[in-house]
């Protein structure tokens, strides 16, 4: 099925993503030989990596995609991106690759309809978190209506308890550079201020540890992040169930985190691998919930697939992690 770009073009005017680039990079969680293996170690029969569908989310410049395309080039990959500066310049990377089995798409998640199709894999990286209310609506209804009887679909999002630490800071910079425009002075008052205080907080508080372990996260991290991810008013953080409920409404079911090492619990106390143990396979969501507040969580990569799916047991491990290509 093709998808031309002229049909698809939002109704709203530039993003920040036109004026301030933020860099395209693969992210190998996605990948949907990954998601495949996960699928069918809980059960599941994902359709072949060789020959699928796949549809990114906020693609961006395609960064994330176009290895994908170029490694499998009987399958089809569809990103879209509301900015049109970068929805132009993965274009061109298309191009002068030679690619002809993937499309990156000036379009709005709002007007992503049953003409896009079915999908084998859905990718969604980060994005659920820095969009309105309406928007993650929206995403939950393409995650039901467009992924396939077998698809699989990736979100990723802030999660909380430790997006309440970050969140703190945030506000913090959000606050001392509220008058503030242009990105450069913008990001390097926000670095500015966070130092200022860092320093200023006493070393040997709880208050103060936070602050410092904040400060390098935020001095060591590049600009184009800090500025989107960060002094974005509008970014939220969520606890895992909050998702997963939301996405049971939508006739969809949690699978898993996409990252698989966190299923190896060699590295807490006896005590705490035998309590999440005790947890029944029908609560396996409240175990992983459980797991984020020991962890301190902060960035959830979920997994979801039609209700009705049948799941084999997914047993936590206490000796090595498997391997997961």
């Amino acid at each position: 099925m093709n998808i031309q770009t002229e049909h698809r073009q939002p109704t709203t005017g530039t993003t920040a993503y036109d004026e301030v680039y933020y860099p395209g990079h693969v992210y190998g969680l996605t990948h949907p030989n990954h998601l495949a293996t996960i699928a069918s170690v809980y059960g599941m029969q994902p359709a072949p990596v060789e020959r699928c569908r796949v549809l990114e989310l906020g693609c961006g410049v395609g960064g994330n995609l176009l290895p994908m395309a170029f490694q499998y080039p009987d399958s089809e990959f569809i990103g879209i991106d509301l900015s049109g500066a970068t929805i132009e310049r993965g274009q061109r990377n298309i191009t002068a690759l030679g690619l002809s089995n993937i499309r990156l798409l000036h379009c709005d998640i709002m007007d992503v309809d049953a003409a896009f199709g079915q999908f084998d894999y859905i990718i969604a990286h980060g994005v659920y978190s820095w969009v309105p209310p309406i928007v993650r609506e929206k995403m939950m209804s393409i995650f039901k209506r467009n992924l396939a009887p077998k698809g699989l679909c990736y979100v990723s999002y802030n999660a909380h308890p430790f997006s309440h630490l970050r969140d703190m800071v945030r506000d913090m910079m959000r606050y001392h550079t509220r008058r503030i425009t242009g990105m450069k002075e913008k990001v390097g008052q926000a670095r500015a201020i966070v130092k200022f205080l860092s320093e200023g907080s006493k070393s040997n508080s709880v208050h103060g540890a936070v602050m410092r372990d904040q400060c390098t996260r935020v001095l060591n991290a590049p600009d184009e992040l800090l500025f989107h991810d960060d002094l974005d008013s509008g970014a939220t953080a969520f606890l895992l169930h909050e998702v997963v409920e939301d996405a049971g409404r939508h006739g969809l079911q949690y699978l898993s985190d996409a990252d698989f090492s966190r299923r190896y619990l060699a590295g807490y106390t006896e005590e705490v691998r035998a309590t999440l143990q005790r947890f029944p396979e029908s609560e396996f969501m409240a175990r992983d919930q459980y797991q984020d507040f020991i962890d301190g969580n902060g960035f959830r990569r979920t997994l979801l697939c039609h209700e009705g799916i049948s799941l084999t047991a997914r047993l936590i491990s206490t000796s090595s992690p498997p391997s997961i290509c």
